[in-house]
């Protein structure tokens, strides 16, 4: 499994807010039809926030960053975003 997270911070809540609902309503959705595993978005402030996306590999996660990245430099504008990104090496899960 590959995970990229992509920290994001807008500069104003209203350009964080457009910002969320377009990874949610267009950007996730399409990245999971082309073959992302899972996205989850969270929220460390009112205009600050985080992704992660869960692939296959990283040919994968780099399959998905080529179909948004034109339109994801567009609908940025002044909202920052940093990636870190790589396999995952270990996965501890409560036992039930």
């Amino acid at each position: 499994m590959y995970v990229r997270v992509a920290e994001f911070s807008s500069t104003s809540d209203i350009k964080f807010d457009m910002f969320i609902s377009f990874l949610e309503h267009k950007m996730l959705p399409r990245n999971i039809e082309a073959g992302q595993i899972s996205g989850e978005i969270f929220k460390m402030s009112s205009n600050s926030g985080f992704v992660v996306s869960r692939f296959n590999s990283k040919i994968e996660a780099d399959k998905i960053m080529s179909i948004m990245r034109d339109e994801l430099t567009e609908i940025m504008g002044d909202t920052k975003i940093k990636l870190i990104e790589g396999p995952r090496i270990f996965n501890g899960i409560k036992k039930q």
